[in-house]
Formats: C-alpha cells, sequence, structure tokens
C-alpha cells in the first residue's frame, strides 16, 4: 500500500499537518519511509519516550542532503501518538521542558521542532505529537547520542533506512564524513543567455483581438439562422438534428476562442524560431567539482510572454464549433477518419515548466548534470512582449545543485527586438 499523500511540499500548517495524520491512519507498516515514522504511545517526560524520539531525530539529521532531498524538500516528520488504524494521542507538555528531556541525548543539536497537533478521528480530540527535522545540508557533522539508554552508549551513531532508524554502518559513516569535508564546497555555476531577445511584437495583441472579435461575430449570426429540418431517411443515413441550447453554443464559442488565442501565441513562438533570437540559455561549470542536478529557475516581468521552442510539436489550432442548427452526421464504421498519431515522447523526457505567479513569468528549467568544466544548453524558449520595450529587460536567474551547498542568484538584461510576424492561421481553424 502506498502513502496516500503529497511529498512534493514540506508539511506547514494545520490543514497539512491532519492530513499526514489521517495518512497514517490509513497506512501499512510498510509505508514508513526515510522521510517518515511513526510511533504508537510514548510519554517523552519518561526516559524511554525521550530516548525514541531523540533516536528518530538523530536518524533523520544523519541522512544525506541529495537524498533527502526527494521527500518534503528535504524535511523528516516524526509523528507520536498514531498508528495504522489507531489514534492513541500523546500528553502535552511543555516546550521548554520537552527540550530539555530531549537535549540530554542529541546535545546542542537544534535543527528540529515540534508541535501538538489536535486531531478528532470520530472518538474525541485527541493531540499527535509532530517532530520535524529540518533538511541535511552539506557541511553538517556527524549527529551523535550524547548520553547513555540501555545497551547504547555515548557516541552513538545513528542513519534513516527506509523504514527503520538503525546503527550506522562503515558505508554509511564514510558517507557522512564526506558530508561533513563539504562544508567548503559551495555552488559555482555561470548562466550565459547566449544572444538571446525578447521579441516585441507591438500589433500582436490588437490583430490577435480583431481576429477573435471577428471570428466571435460570425459564429454568432449562426444562432439567426433556421434550423435545419430533417427529411424522413435522416437517421438511416447516419444523420441526426443539433440538440444544443444556443447558450450551449455560445459556450462552446468561447472554448474555441480561447484555444484560438493560445494557439496563436504558439504560432508565434515557433515563427520566432526564424526571425528572432530565441533564449537558448548556457550553464557552465567553471570548477572542478562535478555538479549534479543543477537547476536553473529564471524570473521574468509579467509584460514578457514565454514559450517552449519544440521544433518536433507543431502548433494546435483547435476545430471551430459545429454549424448550430445543422443536421449532425454520425461517423459510420470503415468511413471514420484515421486519427492523427501523437509525437511519440520518451517517458523520462522532461521540459521546462512556465508558470506565472507574483506578478512574474517563472521558467523552472529541468536539472541537469554538469561535469567539471562542462557546458549545457538548455530548452530553447520564445520570448514575446506586446508592450515597446525601450530598454533592456532585466531578468532574474538562480541555481541550485543537490551535493553541494549554496545558492546562486544574479540578474541579466535580455535586450528588445521589435519583428513584424505574419501568422497564417489554417482555413479551418477560423472558417467552417
Amino acid at each position: 500500500m502506498t502513502l496516500n499523500f503529497d511529498t512534493d511540499q514540506p508539511v506547514v500548517g494545520l490543514g497539512r499537518q491532519r492530513a499526514l495524520i489521517q495518512a497514517v491512519l490509513e497506512a501499512s507498516s510498510a509505508d514508513e519511509t526515510r522521510w517518515l515514522e511513526w510511533k504508537s504511545r510514548l510519554d517523552v517526560s519518561k526516559s524511554e519516550g525521550a530516548f525514541a524520539v531523540s533516536k528518530a531525530i538523530l536518524g533523520f539529521a544523519n541522512r544525506m542532503p541529495d537524498a533527502a532531498a526527494q521527500w518534503a524538500e528535504g524535511h523528516a516528520y516524526l509523528l507520536v501518538g498514531v498508528e495504522e488504524k489507531v489514534l492513541h494521542g500523546v500528553p502535552t507538555h511543555d516546550v521548554e521542558k520537552v527540550d530539555s528531556w530531549l537535549r540530554r541525548y542529541i546535545g546542542g543539536f537544534d535543527r528540529y521542532q515540534f508541535t501538538y497537533v489536535p486531531f478528532d478521528n470520530g472518538e474525541g480530540t485527541r493531540h499527535v505529537m509532530l517532530v520535524d527535522v529540518f533538511p541535511p545540508r552539506w557541511g553538517d557533522p556527524i549527529h551523535t547520542l550524547r548520553k547513555n539508554y540501555d545497551k547504547y552508549f555515548p557516541g552513538a551513531i545513528f542513519h534513516r533506512n527506509a523504514g527503520k532508524t538503525e546503527y550506522a554502518g562503515p558505508a554509511e559513516i564514510e558517507a557522512l564524513t564526506e558530508r561533513a569535508r563539504r562544508v567548503g564546497q559551495r555552488l559555482d555555476v555561470g548562466v550565459d543567455p547566449a544572444g538571446a531577445t525578447v521579441a516585441v511584437l507591438k500589433e500582436f495583441d490588437a490583430v490577435r483581438e480583431r481576429l477573435l472579435h471577428t471570428r466571435r461575430e460570425e459564429l454568432r449570426r449562426q444562432l439567426a439562422r433556421p434550423a435545419a429540418r430533417p427529411h424522413q431517411f435522416a437517421s438511416l443515413m447516419g444523420q441526426w438534428p443539433d440538440t444544443r441550447s444556443p447558450q450551449e453554443f455560445l459556450d462552446e464559442v468561447e472554448e474555441y476562442l480561447r484555444d484560438v488565442r493560445v494557439a496563436l501565441k504558439q504560432a508565434a513562438a515557433h515563427m520566432l524560431r526564424e526571425v528572432g533570437a530565441p533564449l537558448r540559455l548556457k550553464v557552465v561549470n567553471p570548477g572542478e567539482t562535478f555538479l549534479a542536478q543543477v537547476e536553473v529557475v529564471l524570473s521574468l516581468p509579467h509584460t514578457v510572454e514565454a514559450h517552449l521552442v519544440d521544433d518536433d510539436q507543431e502548433v494546435d489550432w483547435p476545430q471551430p464549433p459545429a454549424t448550430f442548427g445543422a443536421m449532425k452526421t454520425m461517423p459510420i464504421a470503415g468511413l471514420i477518419s484515421p486519427m492523427r498519431p501523437q509525437i511519440y515522447r520518451p517517458a523520462t523526457v522532461r521540459y521546462p515548466e512556465i508558470e506565472y505567479e507574483d506578478g512574474r513569468t517563472i521558467i523552472r528549467y529541468p536539472p541537469v548534470d554538469l561535469r567539471p568544466n562542462e557546458t549545457a544548453r538548455l530548452d530553447p524558449i520564445a520570448l514575446l512582449s506586446a508592450r515597446e520595450e525601450r530598454e533592456a529587460i532585466v531578468c532574474e536567474w538562480r541555481a541550485t545543485a543537490t551535493n553541494v551547498s549554496g545558492r546562486v542568484q544574479r540578474t541579466m538584461s535580455l535586450p528588445a527586438q521589435a519583428l513584424e510576424i505574419d501568422i497564417q492561421v489554417p482555413e479551418n481553424a477560423v472558417i467552417d
């Protein structure tokens, strides 16, 4: 059984905390992972409870940063007072007291926090202790047990494996030693726009809106036409009357026009491959350290639109709605027109993600590995602006890697280039 919980983001806020508790209630014991552990009954005021929580914290703290980053942005969580199908709850204690009880075993390690989450599964509200252990970092020391408990002695090194916290073996200790050694290694990359420009299409928006307005009026006029009257043999010929209401037809029209708007942007981006200078970022590793999973995120002003330039993908021109009131012909076996096969794309191929958030245009590129002194070229992106840009457009980029610490953040300037393009719209996209 797979844990029913979204691990793309950290567990922040009461809603996400309760969702994680609910996921544990619906889970099986096999669902405990490298980032999640739960205990049924513990009281941290007792030595047994304080040690068990401390052991879990130390195990999570001794993970490798690149492995931890796969879940919840590197965070790890311990839940106390819940298990599969049973909500036990725990006694609540003052924060300062709990910290002092745990400090006996974890020493000065403070990259964690905990809270008590109220939860009611229909049998009354109980509190679950949720411990959040922060993401490990390159340069972190090995975290060891500071006080003996039962058969465990000071200096013991715990490591979190898949579903279990146990003694670290030689391989884990070597990896943690390497983690500590990398304290001086920080990310060093350069990003070059490689002569890219922002295409300024001053008349594009106006032309597009005139086209959409004209097409809207053409389609709306169909409502004034008399509906086609079926003849007596229509059903035998696979023909049926139009059953759409005027409002349903108008809804189809607006959906079609939205798709045309998107297709026009795609067409403009395709033309810029030939007449413009799309953005083809070059990411450079100038050092002697291998950089794993270098991720570049580019942020542009909201006035700049970004579109992936894909040589293998055609413009997705939509089909207009069927003529309102006309007889509809149902396809007959043997006469069905073959569907155009979809372009094959390997499942492992990733493309840049383009989003619009907080008044900015954000481009997130798929991570790339960079050998020492290597340069990687990222996917080409067409940048468009309908506003007259008289000066260079300033954007920001940042880069991170999974095997070294730090983040590089810089600005770059992209010159504006006024262009005129003539988009040829297929007839079947605008004319019945």
